[in-house]
């Protein structure tokens, strides 16, 4: 299931199911949201902080592949990967998975730095945030 220190895990609460009892698609977009913030607070320069910055991370981009459904009560593994960044845009993949390894999803999401509505070069503009990613991508991804 990867590094545990690496996965946001959370568990799928009654009023994010459909009739069925399984999570409904769109609670998955919000756990991957969820699972973002976790990421800001592992590279060591949370979201809140970047913000308070004037800063924002704004989705371009998401896709999911829904594989298997989390039921009510499940626990949800979510583990993300930094697949790309350059400063002003970066690329995050991530695995949904059930406490057993199954499976459930797969996504990709895209992201681009602004401040003040303008994109920006977060190199320029707020370097730790830069240097945080720089230091989690080498010691994180392979």
């Amino acid at each position: 299931m990867g590094d545990i220190m690496n996965t946001y895990i959370r568990k799928c609460h009654y009023h994010e199911t459909d009739q069925m009892g399984v999570a409904h698609h769109t609670s998955y977009i919000k756990w991957l949201e969820e699972a973002r913030i976790f990421l800001m607070d592992e590279i060591g320069f949370s979201y809140k902080r970047m913000e308070e910055a004037g800063v924002i991370s704004p989705i371009v981009s998401i896709t999911c592949n829904y594989k298997m459904p989390i039921k009510f009560d499940e626990k949800a593994y979510i583990t993300i990967h930094v697949d790309k960044y350059t400063g002003a845009k970066f690329l995050l993949s991530y695995e949904i998975r059930k406490e057993d390894g199954t499976l459930c999803l797969t996504a990709n999401s895209s992201h681009c730095f602004l401040k003040n509505g303008q994109v920006i070069s977060i190199r320029r503009e707020l370097k730790e945030v830069d240097e945080c990613f720089l230091r989690y991508i080498e010691n994180n991804n392979d």
